[in-house]
C-alpha cells in the first residue's frame, strides 16, 4: 500500500501536492486541520482503502511516518549545525602556524569547537576539566546510541508495516477479503505447485493467522488431499463398459491396452473385448487392432451411421469392454455426434476423461468443458513420467469433483498403470515445485555470477 500524508498551508495547495506525487488516481483518506495548515493523507491503491477501514492500523503507520519525518529532520540539524560549528572554527583558528592547523583538526576530528582543549580557568582544578571531558562524549555516545536504537525500532516497525500491506491486498479472487502474511505465503506455494487460484485461495484462507508457517504449510497439504477425489481400487478387477475420451495424443488407445493387458492376465483374453468409434483417421484404429492380435481380444469397429449400444450388446457376455473414442476437436462436425453416441449407448458405461499432466492448465481445463456432456464418471491421468507439474491435473480434478480413477506413467505396457493414492500424488506435487523453484535460483545465481564476471573483465 502506498499512503503518505501531506502537510500544506490550505485545501488546495494539499490537493496539488497529492496529485504531483500520486497521480490522479489518488484517494484521499482523511484530512485534519492543524495549528498552522491542514494535513492531508492520500493513497493510490486498494489497501489504503483497507487500512482506512481499520483506524487502528492507520493510526499506528501515520504516527510511525511522523516519527520518521521527526527523525529525518533532527538528523539533518545536527549535520548543519556540526557543519556551522567547523565553519566557525575555521573562521578562528589562525591557520598561519602548525598550533593553529593543529588546533583546528583535532577540533574536526572531535566534531566540533566543543572539544577543543581550553586552558583551565582560575578556580577550576584541572581534575574537573578533566571530568568534564570525559563526560561530554559519553553523554554524546548514550545519545547516539538512543538515537540509533529508536530509529532501528521504527525500521522493524515500518518492515511489519510494509508486510501487512502488502498482504493485505486482497485474494486473488476476492479483494475485499484480505490475506494474512502467512496465508498469502501459504497462496504463494499453491501457486508453486500448480493449483488454480480459486483453489489455492480457498485452502489459503482456511490456514490459521498464527503459528509456524511450516505447521500451517502442512496443515495446508493435508486439506489438498482431502479436496483431491480418488476412485476406490478395484476397477481392473470388477471390469464393466469403460469409455475413454479425451483430445488426439492424450494416451486414450495406450491406457486401453494397458487396463486390456492386466485384465488379460487375470481373466484370459476370452473375458476382454475392444470397441471403437475412430474412424475419422487413416488407419485411426490400427493400433487398437494390434493390441487386439496380440491379446487375443474381440474388437469391433463402430462406423459413421451405426448404434453404439448394439455393439455393446454384440460383446455383453465379455466381463469387460473398452471403448476407445476419436480425439476430435470441439469445432469438429462429428465431435457432436460422437458425443450423441456414448450419451444414448446407455447409462451403463462408465466415460473416464483422460487427462495429459504435460498439457497446460487452460488446456485440460477446456478439454473438460468440452467432453462433459458425455457425463463423465471420473478421470485418468496419463504421461506422469513426462510432466513437471501435477497442479493443473489436480486442479481440475479436485474443482469439478471428478474422482482420479487410474494413473499412466510410462510407455510399459501393462506395468506403468497404478491406482492412484492422494497423498502420494500431493507429497509428488510438492517435491516438483520444489525442484523447480531450486532450478530456476540455481539458473538465477548463475547468471548473476557471469554477470559479475562480465563486469570484471570488462565485457
Amino acid at each position: 500500500m502506498n499512503v503518505k500524508r501531506f502537510v500544506a498551508d490550505n485545501m488546495q495547495q494539499a490537493l496539488r501536492m497529492v496529485s504531483a506525487e500520486l497521480g490522479a488516481d489518488a484517494v484521499i483518506v482523511s484530512s485534519k486541520k492543524l495549528e498552522r495548515g491542514i494535513e492531508v493523507v492520500a493513497s493510490v491503491d486498494m489497501a489504503g482503502a483497507a487500512a482506512a477501514s481499520q483506524p487502528g492500523e492507520l493510526e499506528r503507520q501515520l504516527r510511525l511516518q511522523r516519527e520518521l519525518d521527526a527523525a529525518r529532520e533532527a538528523t539533518r540539524e545536527s549535520e548543519a549545525q556540526r557543519k556551522r560549528d567547523r565553519e566557525d572554527l575555521v573562521r578562528r583558528s589562525d591557520l598561519s602556524g602548525a598550533e593553529g592547523i593543529r588546533e583546528a583538526l583535532n577540533a574536526l576530528r572531535s566534531g566540533g569547537p566543543e572539544s577543543t582543549p581550553q586552558k583551565p580557568s582560575e578556580g577550576q582544578s584541572a581534575g574537573a576539566q578533566s571530568s568534564a571531558h570525559r563526560t561530554a562524549p559519553a553523554q554524546q555516545t548514550a545519545d547516539s546510541g538512543e538515537y540509533q536504537t529508536r530509529l532501528q525500532e521504527m525500521q522493524g516497525e515500518l518492515r511489519e508495516l510494509k508486510d501487512w500491506l502488502v498482504s493485505h491486498q486482497g485474494s486473488a479472487w476476492d479483494t475485499r477479503r484480505p490475506l494474512t502474511w502467512q496465508q498469502s505465503q501459504l497462496w504463494q506455494r499453491c501457486q508453486d505447485m500448480g493449483l488454480e487460484p480459486a483453489w489455492a485461495d480457498r485452502i489459503a484462507s482456511a490456514s490459521p493467522d498464527e503459528g509456524e508457517l511450516e505447521n500451517a504449510w502442512q496443515q495446508a497439504m493435508a486439506m489438498i488431499q482431502s479436496d483431491l477425489p480418488v476412485a476406490s481400487p478395484g476397477l481392473l478387477e470388477r471390469g464393466g463398459k469403460i469409455a475413454l475420451v479425451g483430445p488426439t495424443g492424450a494416451g486414450k488407445t495406450t491406457t486401453i491396452g494397458k487396463i486390456a493387458a492386466r485384465f488379460v492376465l487375470r481373466h484370459g483374453p476370452e473375458s476382454v473385448a475392444f470397441v471403437t468409434l475412430d474412424n475419422y483417421r487413416v488407419a485411426a484404429h490400427d493400433q487398437l487392432r494390434t493390441f487386439a492380435r496380440i491379446l487375443g481380444v474381440t474388437l469391433k469397429v463402430v462406423k459413421q451411421g451405426d448404434d453404439l449400444a448394439k455393439a455393446i450388446d454384440s460383446v455383453s457376455n465379455k466381463k469387460l469392454v473398452l471403448i476407445d473414442s476419436a480425439g476430435l476437436a470441439s469445432q469438429d462436425p462429428h465431435f457432436s455426434v460422437q458425443l450423441s453416441m456414448l450419451k444414448q449407448a446407455g447409462a451403463g458405461i462408465h466415460k473416464l476423461l483422460v487427462l495429459p499432466l504435460t498439457s497446460q492448465a487452460r488446456c485440460l481445463q477446456e478439454n473438460y468443458e468440452h467432453f462433459k456432456a458425455a457425463g463423465l464418471n471420473g478421470c485418468v491421468f496419463t504421461k506422469m513420467d513426462e510432466c513437471f507439474s501435477l497442479g493443473a491435473g489436480m486442479s481440475v480434478a479436485a474443482l469439478t469433483r471428478m474422482p482420479v480413477t487410474l494413473v499412466t506413467d510410462g510407455p510399459h505396457i501393462p506395468d506403468d498403470l497404478h491406482y492412484p493414492d492422494a497423498a502420494r500424488l500431493v507429497k509428488l506435487a510438492e517435491q516438483m515445485a520444489r525442484m523447480a523453484r531450486t532450478r530456476w535460483q540455481a539458473a538465477e545465481a548463475m547468471s548473476l555470477a557471469n554477470q559479475q564476471q562480465s563486469f570484471q573483465h570488462g565485457v
